[in-house]
Order: C-alpha cells, then sequence, then structure tokens
C-alpha cells in the first residue's frame, strides 16, 4: 500500500525561468509606459487647451482644482504620519486663498510690491490677501484646534496645515501671475515653464534607469541616481535652450535659455526630491493613485512647485 508523501519527499516547485521572468518584467514596464504617456497626455492636453483656447478663468480654476486636490492628498498623506490635521478645513483655506489671488491677477493685473495700505484708495486685493488672509487663516485653525477633545499633536496639527498651505497654495498660484505677465506672452511663459521642468523630470527618470549607478540619497529615496539628478538638469537645460524663441521675454538667445533652464532644473529635481522626502516620512509609495503610471496630483506638481516662484522672479528682476 502506497504511504502519502511526506514534506521532505515533495517535489519543489520549479522556478520560471530567467527568459519568462524577463518576459514578465518587460511587459509590467510597457504597461507601466503605456499608463504614464496616457496620463501625461490628458493632463498636458487639458492644460494645453485651457491655455491657449479657453477664457483665462478656465485656466485660474484648473489651477485651483490642481491645488485642492494636491492638498487632500497631502492631508490625506500626513495622516499616516499620525499627524491628527481638520482636512475639510484645510483644503477649503486652499482653495480660498487660490481664488483670491486668481481674483487679484484677472481683476488688476498689475505687478506690486508685498507692502501695500489696507485702506484708501491705493488698497488692492493683493493687500487683502497678505494683510488678512494669512492672519484670519492663523485664527480659524487655532479656533478649530480649541474644539478638540485634547491636545495631543496640536502644535503638529497646527504646523503642519499652515506648512501644508504655503507649500502647496502658496508656491503653485505663482501660476496665475506667470498667466498674466505681459498680457498674450502669458500663456507661452506657462508653456516654457513647464516643458523645461517635465522634460527634466523625464529626462532624470529615463537616464536614471539608463545609466543611474550611484544612489543620490538613499534614505530619501533609493532609486533616485546621482545620473539621473544631472541628467535631468542637462535635459531641462537643453529644454530651455531650444525652445526659447517661444517666449520673445527671454531675448531669444539659446545660452540665455540654456542657463535658466540649467538653474530652474535644478530647483525642479529638488522639488522633486523635497517631495519623496514627504511621503518617505508619512511611509506612502504615492500621494494617491489618481493618475495611473504617475502617482498623484501632488506627484505631478511636485517640480514646478519649486521652479514657478523662481521662474517669476526672473521674469521680473531678470
Amino acid at each position: 500500500m502506497a504511504t502519502p508523501l511526506t514534506e521532505a519527499h515533495t517535489e519543489p516547485e520549479i522556478a520560471p525561468a530567467a527568459d519568462e521572468v524577463a518576459r514578465r518584467r518587460s511587459a509590467r514596464s510597457m504597461r507601466s509606459l503605456f499608463k504614464r504617456l496616457f496620463s501625461s497626455a490628458a493632463l498636458i492636453g487639458w492644460v494645453l487647451v485651457a491655455l491657449f483656447w479657453l477664457p483665462v478663468w478656465a485656466f485660474a480654476a484648473t489651477v485651483t482644482a490642481f491645488i485642492g486636490i494636491s492638498l487632500f492628498e497631502f492631508f490625506t498623506m500626513v495622516r499616516h504620519r499620525g499627524i491628527l490635521v481638520h482636512r475639510p478645513l484645510s483644503v477649503a483655506l486652499g482653495v480660498l486663498f487660490a481664488v483670491l489671488v486668481a481674483w487679484r491677477t484677472l481683476v488688476e493685473p498689475r505687478h506690486l510690491a508685498l507692502t501695500v495700505p489696507l485702506i484708501g484708495k491705493d488698497v488692492t486685493m493683493f493687500g487683502w490677501v497678505w494683510d488678512i488672509f494669512w492672519p484670519a487663516t492663523i485664527v480659524l485653525i487655532f479656533l478649530r484646534q480649541f474644539t478638540r477633545s485634547n491636545t495631543f499633536e496640536a502644535l503638529s496639527s497646527l504646523a503642519t496645515t499652515l506648512f501644508g498651505l504655503a507649500y502647496i497654495a502658496g508656491l503653485f498660484t505663482y501660476f496665475f501671475y506667470i498667466r498674466t505677465f505681459k498680457g498674450e506672452a502669458g500663456p507661452w511663459l506657462v508653456c516654457y515653464l513647464v516643458l523645461l521642468t517635465k522634460m527634466g523630470d523625464a529626462g532624470a527618470l529615463t537616464l536614471g534607469k539608463l545609466f543611474g549607478r550611484h544612489t543620490l540619497i538613499a534614505r530619501i529615496s533609493p532609486r533616485k541616481t546621482v545620473e539621473g539628478f544631472v541628467g535631468g538638469v542637462l535635459v531641462s537645460g537643453l529644454t530651455g535652450g531650444l525652445a526659447v524663441s517661444m517666449v520673445h521675454r527671454l531675448h531669444g538667445s539659446f545660452w540665455a535659455g540654456l542657463g535658466l533652464g540649467i538653474f530652474l532644473g535644478l530647483f525642479g529635481q529638488l522639488g522633486d526630491l523635497a517631495e519623496s522626502l514627504l511621503k518617505r516620512d508619512c511611509q506612502v509609495k504615492d500621494a494617491s493613485g489618481l493618475f495611473p503610471g504617475l502617482g498623484g496630483m501632488l506627484d505631478v506638481l511636485d517640480s514646478v512647485l519649486f521652479t514657478a516662484p523662481l521662474f517669476y522672479a526672473f521674469l521680473i528682476y531678470g
């Protein structure tokens, strides 16, 4: 009579052949690339339509929506860190700030100093945004904190809320000022900035996969390499030089565009690294799964959050 096979007599499972493993990995990479390209094309297509074919308020609504979604992702992400924030209030405040800045740029598209009177004939929307909104925001989040049943992590909650608003809403609303800069040149300036920044992101990803050998900062992002970082900066520089002719404000010089592209590309890569630091601390891979292959809205915007204010400063003072 045959005896049942014991664990010791059980034949081991045959591991997949190396070529089969490689085939599956290649198929996954192709699917991921297809998703990334589809998501990127959809986003870029909508931004171009809002920039060149729709009224300026459509672009303002798009930027405001991007800010609201990114804030929702950010305040959801920090909950994984154990930081208790009031997400609806925080997102609403960020959206309100974006609406106020959009109103200021559409109603009075003039460039003003930060110090403007609160009352009198020279008062502007810009003055109200800075003189009223931020103090009122601090008071509101304190009032919300007073309603909690305990004081656990109160300081973390308050600081994180203000940081999120400044990091996302404060930085991304510079696109409003760039869009309205020099009238008809505004849309081309936005397009130029997004092009050289996102080309740098694509260059960093591609060159990092092809030639990456040395990890940039392993404790923040094990997949980011020195080669990818440098390659992304150089791709931004080259893009800035080649595309400079689309913006007459930049005087059409290839070398000026190259220098500006390298400068902005450097900070674009730092912006991407900064968001990686936040995700690492919150122990999440992506801000969300909103865009297949790309991650969340914040994953898409991380680099331009750093480049938009610097580009605007260049337009004003450069």
